[in-house]
C-alpha cells in the first residue's frame, strides 16, 4: 500500500553536484511504485531531469518519484536540475551511464534545432495549458491593448510562439517578448508592476500566484486578485502543456529504456500523491528548501497544477493521442511503465476536484 502520511516530515533534500549544479531531489518513505514488476537495468544509471525553470510545485511529484524503492533497488538515482543562466536550454550530454530527461512544452522543443532533431516525447504531463496572460490592474485589459508593447514570458524560448499567435488572432500588433535574465531563480515580477512590461505570460501554478502576492508599491500589501487583470486570449485549447522528453538515440538502449519506464512509474505515483494529498504535496516542496513561497500559497499552486493534469480520462502521462507537427512521439516506454504499474495507483483520477484552498493575501 502506498505510504503517504506524514511524508513531508520525512523529506530530506540531498545537495550533490550533478553537472556542476545541485540537484533537487528527495528521500521519503517507500511508495506504491516500490513493486514494479521485474524492471531492472543491468547497470547503475543516473537520471537527470531538467526542469523548465526555477523549482516550483512540479518538483514535489518528482521528489516523490525519487523516493521509490524500485528506483533505488534498480541502481537508479534520480536528480532534478534547474536551468543555468547562459546554458543551452537543452544541454544534450552523450553518456553511457547518465540518462537525460527534459520537461518542456512542444513549442520550446520546436524552437530549438538541437532538441527538435534529437528529442522524442515519452510522456504528456499536462492535458491543458497552465499559462495566463496578466497585466496590472488599470493597464491593458484586452489583447488589442497590448499592441506595440513588450511582454515578459515565464518559460523557455519557444513558449512565446503560441502566445504571439493568440495575440495576433485577437488583433494585437507588433508585440515583442522578453524572458527573465536568469530563469533558474524565482521569478521577480517587479518589472511587471513598475511599468517595464505591459503584461506577463505566467504559469498559473507559480507566476499567477506571484502576481497576486506582489507587494504593492503604494500600500505595502499584496495586490491580490483585484490588483491584476487576467487577459482573455480566447480559445487556448490548441496550446500544449509540458511533456517529458528523451533523446531518440538512446531509446533503443535497453537499460535506458528500463530506467525511463521506472521513472514514469514513480512519476505517476508522485502525481497521484499530489492529487490525493495536495497539502502534503505542498509541504514536500516547501520542506525541500527550494522555494520562497510557503503554506497555503503552495497548496493553492498544487491545486492549479493539478487542474492541468486531472482528471485524466486516458490515463495520466498518456501520449498515444498526441499529434503535433514537427515532433516525434514514442509510446513504448509509457506502455512498458503501465504494464508494470502497481494496481493501486490510480491513473485516471476521475473524482478529482480542487481542494478549494484560496490564495492567502496576508
Amino acid at each position: 500500500m502506498t505510504i503517504r502520511h506524514n511524508i513531508a516530515a520525512l523529506l530530506s533534500i540531498a545537495l550533490v553536484a550533478v553537472a556542476c549544479r545541485p540537484p533537487i531531489g528527495g528521500s521519503v518513505e517507500p511508495s506504491a511504485s516500490s513493486i514494479a514488476g521485474e524492471l531492472r537495468p543491468s547497470k547503475e544509471i543516473s537520471v537527470t531531469v531538467h526542469l523548465p525553470g526555477a523549482p516550483d510545485v512540479l518538483t514535489a511529484p518528482l521528489a516523490f518519484a525519487a523516493a521509490s524503492e524500485t528506483i533505488a533497488a534498480a541502481g537508479i538515482t534520480l536528480n532534478q536540475v534547474a536551468p543555468t543562466a547562459g546554458e543551452a536550454p537543452f544541454p544534450l550530454v552523450a553518456s553511457k551511464s547518465r540518462l537525460q530527461l527534459y520537461f518542456a512544452t512542444p513549442a520550446a522543443v520546436l524552437a530549438s534545432e538541437t532538441a527538435r532533431s534529437s528529442l522524442v516525447m515519452i510522456a504528456n504531463l499536462q492535458q491543458t495549458t497552465s499559462m495566463a496572460l496578466v497585466a496590472p490592474a488599470g493597464g491593458a485589459a484586452t489583447a488589442v491593448d497590448l499592441s506595440n508593447t513588450t511582454i515578459l514570458v515565464q518559460g523557455m524560448v519557444g513558449d512565446e510562439v503560441p502566445l504571439l499567435a493568440l495575440l495576433a488572432r485577437e488583433g494585437a500588433e507588433n508585440v515583442t517578448v522578453e524572458f527573465p535574465a536568469d530563469s533558474s531563480i524565482p521569478l521577480d515580477l517587479t518589472p511587471l508592476f513598475d511599468g517595464t512590461y505591459a503584461a506577463a505570460f505566467l504559469t498559473r501554478y507559480d507566476g499567477l500566484a506571484r502576481a497576486q502576492e506582489f507587494i504593492s508599491f503604494e500600500t505595502g500589501l499584496p495586490v491580490g486578485p483585484d490588483g491584476i487583470t487576467v487577459i482573455d486570449l480566447g480559445d487556448t485549447s490548441g496550446v500544449n502543456g509540458l511533456g517529458l522528453w528523451m533523446e531518440e538515440s538512446v531509446i533503443s538502449d535497453e537499460d535506458f529504456n528500463i530506467a525511463a519506464a521506472l521513472i514514469l512509474i514513480g512519476l505517476t505515483d508522485g502525481l497521484a500523491f499530489c492529487r490525493d494529498e495536495p497539502t502534503e504535496c505542498a509541504s514536500v516542496f516547501e520542506q525541500g528548501g527550494e522555494t520562497d513561497r510557503f503554506g497555503d500559497s503552495l497548496a493553492w499552486s498544487v491545486d492549479q497544477f493539478n487542474s492541468s493534469v486531472w482528471p485524466a480520462p486516458k490515463g495520466v502521462l498518456d501520449v498515444s493521442s498526441v499529434s503535433i507537427d514537427g515532433i516525434t512521439v514514442n509510446t513504448s516506454i509509457l506502455e512498458r511503465a503501465i504494464a508494470n504499474l502497481p494496481a493501486e495507483i490510480d491513473r485516471i483520477g476521475e473524482s478529482w476536484e480542487p481542494s478549494g484552498v484560496t490564495l492567502p493575501l496576508e
